[in-house]
């Protein structure tokens, strides 16, 4: 027997109300729909049986039982992982499809339950996209309809463990040419807290780290493949790029290192896209705060 059931049964001993009639019949009828599975009998009736019978421990469990026992409730809302599941909806689909403009943005909404961390990324997400939406139809009013322009903006959910929440925003803008971006949100779910960048380390040290490291990168790149090119190396946009900001973009990939994305144009040109750069986990062991040392995704 695990802890959990340890003390569910604790708690149920604690607990001297009745199972309500709804319930036991709910059970019964749910017992009484079990399969004796004869040698012969038809499976697909069996299959049919059995999830009606599993349907209906599910409601009993999860439904009746934390309304009948508030031991039980106050058991279930220990259960770290019930507390944790993060859905993400779209709650407005601006549209627009034009022979020479045309309009796709979703708006997403986080439903993390009552979580301060979930309504500051929503409200975020909720400006960006309006402010964009907004431009666009400045930009059409402006050129009086005439030229070419379009906006997309979908996301992704890339990361959602029980400690950790990242949703990317990505952005597609067309006029006279093109550019492509994206937003990472992340969220700690243990502190109900949006993180930044900066909020990943003891101190500053990091900046220097990163600097350093992506600098590394590009260089062997460019040894590599001469083909390739940064404005890091190229005197007409300057021999450096500024340091990273604080709230500069990142996410976690599946080995648990970080990635630093770059915006097209933004320390490179167009044709390399958006680039991005792999740092690992262990260069920065000495200056990454103790939780985020060992996340798992």
């Amino acid at each position: 027997m695990n802890d959990f059931d340890s003390k569910l049964r604790k708690k149920a001993q604690e607990d001297s109300k009745e199972l309500p009639k709804i319930a036991k019949d709910a059970i019964e009828s749910a017992l009484a729909d079990l399969p004796n599975t004869p040698p012969k009998r038809n499976l697909r009736l069996i299959f049919s049986r059995v999830a009606v019978a599993a349907a209906s421990f599910i409601f009993v469990f999860l439904c009746l039982l934390p309304n009948v026992s508030v031991a039980y409730a106050k058991t279930l809302e220990e259960v770290p992982v019930l507390g944790k599941i993060v859905h993400v909806i779209t709650i407005r689909n601006y549209f627009l499809e034009e022979e020479n403009h045309d309009l796709d943005v979703k708006v997403p909404q986080v439903e993390g339950g009552d979580s301060q961390a979930a309504d500051a990324l929503n409200t975020d997400a909720d400006a960006l996209t309006t402010a964009l939406v907004k431009q666009f139809y400045n930009d059409l009013a402006e050129n009086g309809g005439s030229g070419f322009g379009s906006l997309h903006v979908d996301y992704e959910k890339i990361a959602d463990t029980d400690a950790w929440f990242t949703l990317k925003l990505d952005v597609t803008e067309t006029a006279a040419s093109s550019n492509h971006y994206y937003k990472y949100y992340h969220m700690d779910k243990v502190k109900d807290a949006v993180i930044t960048l900066q909020d990943l380390f003891v101190d500053d040290s990091y900046r220097a780290i990163l600097k350093a490291e992506i600098h590394r990168q590009i260089d062997l790149q460019l040894q590599e493949d001469p083909s390739k090119s940064y404005f890091v190396s190229e005197a007409d946009f300057g021999t450096d790029f500024a340091e990273l900001q604080p709230d500069h973009n990142f996410y976690w990939n599946a080995n648990g290192d970080l990635v630093i994305p770059f915006d097209k144009y933004e320390i490179a040109p167009g044709s390399m896209g958006n680039p991005e750069f792999v740092i690992s986990k262990s260069l920065l062991q000495d200056c990454l705060k103790e939780e985020y040392k060992n996340l798992k995704f």
